[in-house]
Parts: C-alpha cells; sequence; structure tokens
C-alpha cells in the first residue's frame, strides 16, 4: 500500500533525522520506501538551497538585489510540482510508502511569515500550492526555539531564515499553519520533539503503521 507522509517542524527540530530513520525501518520490515525533501534535489530544488545558503546570493552582481519573498514563494511552488511529478506521484503509483522532510506547510510558514515592517499575501502563498497533493499524514516536530538553535550550534552554513528572532516568529507560525491545516481535515500528528529521538521514532513508526493497515 502507498503512503505520502510529511515530517514538518523547525529547522533543528529533528524532521531530517526522523526522515531517515523512517524510511530505514520500513525497508527493514520489507515496505518498499523512498526518502525526499523539500527543497528537492531537482534543478529548481537546487537554486534554491543555494539562495537561501546565500551562495547565490553573495555572487549577485553589483546593483543587484536579492530574490524578494515573492519570487521565493514561485520558485518554492514550482519546484513542488515538479518534485510531486516525478518523484512522488511515480513512488506512489509503484506502491512505495513516500517519506518527505518538509512539504507545503513549510511554505505557508516560512514564505508566508511577515514581520512588521512587511506585508505579504500569505492567501497568494496558499494559492499557488493548491495543486499540490495533499499529504496522507503530516508529523509536526513541535521544539522550542532554544532546543533547536541549540541542536544547530555552530553550524558551518546557516540559511537566511535560522537567526533568533525569525525563528522564534516561525514557531508562532507554525502552530497557526497546523492549526489551519486541521481545520481543514487534514491528519496532522504532534509530537514532542524534545523527547528521545528514539521515543519519537517509534511513536512515528506506530502511526504510519496503523495507516498502512487502513
Amino acid at each position: 500500500m502507498s503512503l505520502f507522509v510529511v515530517f514538518e517542524g523547525l529547522d533543528g527540530a529533528g524532521t531530517t533525522t526522523q526522515t531517515q530513520l523512517m524510511v530505514e525501518a520500513l525497508r527493514q520490515s520489507d515496505r518498499p520506501a523512498i526518502q525526499t525533501r523539500e527543497p528537492s534535489d531537482g534543478p529548481i530544488g537546487v537554486l534554491i538551497r543555494q539562495m537561501l545558503s546565500m551562495r547565490v546570493v553573495s555572487r549577485l552582481p553589483q546593483g543587484f538585489e536579492p530574490v524578494n519573498r515573492e519570487s521565493l514563494a514561485l520558485l518554492f511552488a514550482a519546484d513542488r510540482l515538479d518534485h510531486v511529478q516525478n518523484t512522488v506521484v511515480p513512488a506512489l503509483h509503484e506502491g512505495k510508502v513516500v517519506i518527505s522532510d518538509r512539504y507545503y506547510a513549510s511554505s505557508f510558514v516560512y514564505q508566508g511569515d511577515v514581520d512588521e515592517s512587511e506585508h505579504f499575501d500569505v492567501a497568494w502563498v496558499r494559492e499557488l500550492n493548491s495543486r499540490a497533493r495533499r499529504p496522507d499524514l503530516t508529523i509536526f516536530l513541535e521544539a522550542p526555539v532554544d532546543v533547536c538553535l541549540e541542536r544547530m550550534g555552530s553550524r558551518a552554513q546557516r540559511d537566511i531564515y535560522e537567526t533568533q528572532e525569525k525563528l522564534t516568529r516561525l514557531h508562532g507560525r507554525y502552530a497557526q499553519v497546523m492549526s489551519l491545516l486541521e481545520e481543514a481535515g487534514e491528519p496532522i500528528l504532534r509530537l514532542d520533539a524534545t523527547q528521545d529521538i528514539g521515543t519519537i521514532h517509534a511513536r512515528c513508526l506506530q502511526e504510519i503503521l496503523s495507516h498502512l493497515a487502513d
């Protein structure tokens, strides 16, 4: 049986770790599974990653401004549709379990995030992603900002969202977005990401196996 599962949470919450553990566990139990992520490893996703790490921004010719919020939102939406068409859907048609590290909830949180000096049409971000396939299950790893920052430590390359001020704002945005998705009927599993990695993994595996058994 195929299943599309998404891990969501702040940077440092453990989404990548849990994605990797889940795919390994499913494969060991003879359930075909693939690991994927967003931004994806496709051509648009690679460009986004370079922008977020400032590798592209730092090389802009003099006088050019870094990519603006609207352009970034469009790039994420384009990468998502490409990701779904070329990775997610083919795997699901083959009866595989697809485990993705982030999906459209991240866009609602990160591209929809604004501070008091900015105005941005969050509804537009949601409309851009309206054609993206709905996950069968979203697992939201909730972690305090100080825990996320401690886990990231002195990571060599921090992306443009990884500052205490921004993470604090994004923490609040995640709470709002998850509530909106729940109200829309999407299955969301909320987990305390400060728990032991193994404990979190066991609970996630239990939930996914339950969905596979339905």
